[in-house]
């Protein structure tokens, strides 16, 4: 009488390690890109945050004959351990008139940094008052 056989052969543990090998690799794969999503998307969310800070800073300026003069080619840098580090933030404004028609300012800040690709442009239009 023969015995019965026990365990597992050699190309059994081979072909199961191969399964699981492949199977752990493609759940890293997906995991790595998980994560590069989240960062990716991070660094858009503050850098709008930071334009839109900007937008909303210069709107409630109370002098709007002084806007061109304060704002206009503005760049900001952020370095160290600030939750804005590694950003760069520039602000253009253009006044339109005044003329008879039209008298307004065009306000479009761009930031950069950390990635972003495209940058983040922001733009908003305040007319005189």
């Amino acid at each position: 009488m023969t015995r019965a056989r026990r365990g597992f052969s050699l190309a059994e543990v081979i072909v199961a390690m191969t399964i699981l090998t492949t199977s752990l690799l493609g759940f890293a794969a997906v995991a790595q890109k998980f994560t590069r999503s989240n960062a990716d998307v991070l660094a858009r969310t503050m850098g709008s945050e930071i334009a839109t800070a900007r937008v909303e800073q210069i709107k409630g300026l109370r002098s709007y004959t002084t806007l061109v003069s304060t704002y206009n080619n503005v760049t900001e840098t952020w370095t160290g351990t600030n939750a804005w580090a590694g950003f760069t933030r520039r602000t253009l404004v253009t006044r339109t008139g005044p003329t008879t028609t039209a008298d307004f300012v065009t306000v479009t800040v761009l930031v950069s940094g950390r990635g972003l690709n495209p940058v983040i442009r922001r733009t908003t239009s305040i007319a005189a008052f």
